[in-house]
């Protein structure tokens, strides 16, 4: 049970947070410089093995502030940011978090990160354009841009070939190969029954806002026709078994089936492909770039457009600095590089204004083979982003919710529409008991 937030304190939720900035620690002039007899040194908190690159090449070409990379485990970091933020202890809070969008409305809510709207007005025309529309709630502007995700699928060319079959461009077309697949023992994709992503990406993709800031509440809105059409097409794939169901958590079981065939298509970001290479053995070269696939009422495809950017808590003596690292590390040739790159990087499709130059890194060359002159094209013909999805302040207990009610679908206890309706009427009264307006 959440304890409910009386209005007195409604300051401290999104709502608030988003129209007021002193509600998220937003006066840009506060202790920006801090005081030390040395150089200023700025701990990012992540798990991406990437930064360490990337934060060695700050430090050779800087001499008055230093970053240090700390590693954080995904999993951990958003409790442990929180923590950090209840102690009041600025010694025990970094400076930069790296992290991607899907919580940094709640930290924003709750006073724990920075509203940079004002800090980075000088360079917004160094960023791809919309990426800073998904790091943002309310007109405030959370995070700094670093990554963004182009969806496309790669496929296994031999599969393709020995059924004489199309490569599908829209989601019903998947099922219809997959119908054709099913005849001779392969499943057209996998789908994990711990993870809602693709479904909730697909809705996404054809518009769907779950969430929406409405004057001084929220609008929560499952049910509507993008929704609907993505728990079909999902429905589909799983009442006529044409896909396999192998957890995350059995991620070498789950290659060795795309290594022998036995799954032909894999939709993906360009961070996913690193893996993707370092699993397969038998089967590098085989695989070929594709779109994205269309959703119903697309002629063209969009990608949902999660993005990932740095943090400044509000906690961090050293905001100014902050931002500066954050602005060099995510728009300087070598952490891009760095970030980008498949081997010892992170495989990250970078936020800047032009992208291109940065390309050809992502690409593994093993895994594409005859094709890899393909991806990069490929690639860049899905960066036409569904921009303007919102995640709410309960976001982290909304998709902890989804997943339980995804995995119940998956078999086959409940239908995918129904998971609509009840994460329709489930985020109401969980975003009411926290004491957050809510509005139809």
């Amino acid at each position: 049970m959440h304890s409910r937030i009386t209005r007195p304190v409604l300051a401290l939720t999104v709502l608030a947070c988003a129209f007021t900035t002193a509600a998220c620690g937003g006066d840009s002039d506060d202790n920006a410089s801090g005081s030390s007899s040395g150089p200023v040194t700025l701990e990012i908190w992540t798990d991406k093995e990437g930064v360490k690159r990337a934060a060695a090449a700050f430090n050779a070409a800087h001499r008055d502030v230093r970053v240090k990379y700390v590693n954080v485990p995904g999993s951990e970091l958003i409790n442990k940011l929180t923590n950090a933020h209840k102690a009041g202890d600025a010694s025990k809070a970094p400076c930069l978090v790296l992290n991607d969008n899907r919580n940094g409305s709640m930290l924003l809510a709750q006073g724990i990160i920075r509203d940079l709207t004002q800090d980075v007005k000088p360079v917004e025309d160094k960023y791809a354009d919309g990426a800073f529309v998904n790091l943002s709630i309310g007109g405030k502007i959370y995070a700094i841009p670093a990554m963004r995700q182009p969806m496309f699928t790669v496929i296994h060319q031999p599969t393709f070939d020995k059924y004489d079959l199309k490569t599908p461009t829209s989601w019903q077309a998947l099922v219809t190969v997959g119908e054709k697949l099913k005849k001779h023992g392969v499943s057209v994709f996998n789908l994990a029954g711990e993870d809602p992503s693709t479904f909730m990406n697909m809705a996404w993709q054809g518009g769907a806002r779950w969430y929406e800031v409405k004057g001084n509440a929220w609008k929560v809105n499952f049910t509507d026709g993008a929704s609907r059409n993505a728990a079909d097409i999902m429905q589909q794939l799983l009442d006529k078994k044409l896909v396999s169901k192998i957890s995350y958590a059995d991620y070498a079981a789950m290659m060795q089936e795309y290594e022998k065939g036995k799954i032909a298509l894999r939709q993906v970001s360009t961070w996913q492909l690193a893996s993707f290479e370092q699993n397969m053995s038998k089967s590098l070269g085989q695989w070929a770039p594709a779109g994205n696939l269309t959703v119903p009422g697309q002629s063209t495809p969009t990608s949902a457009a999660d993005t990932s950017g740095y943090l400044v808590p509000s906690l961090c003596k050293h905001s100014k600095e902050a931002v500066e690292a954050a602005t060099w590390l995510t728009t300087s040739a070598d952490p891009i590089k760095a970030m980008a790159n498949t081997i010892d990087g992170n495989g990250w499709f970078p936020a800047v204004k032009d992208p291109k130059p940065y390309l050809d890194t992502l690409v593994p060359k093993k895994l594409m083979g005859k094709h890899a002159d393909e991806t990069v094209p490929t690639i860049m013909e899905n960066t036409d982003f569904a921009d303007g999805w919102v995640y709410g302040p309960n976001s982290t207990a909304m998709y902890e919710e989804l997943a339980d009610q995804w995995g119940k679908a998956m078999n086959g206890d409940i239908t995918v529409t129904s998971i609509l309706d009840h994460m329709q009427e489930w985020t109401v009264n969980d975003l009411k008991q926290r004491g957050i307006s809510v509005t139809k």
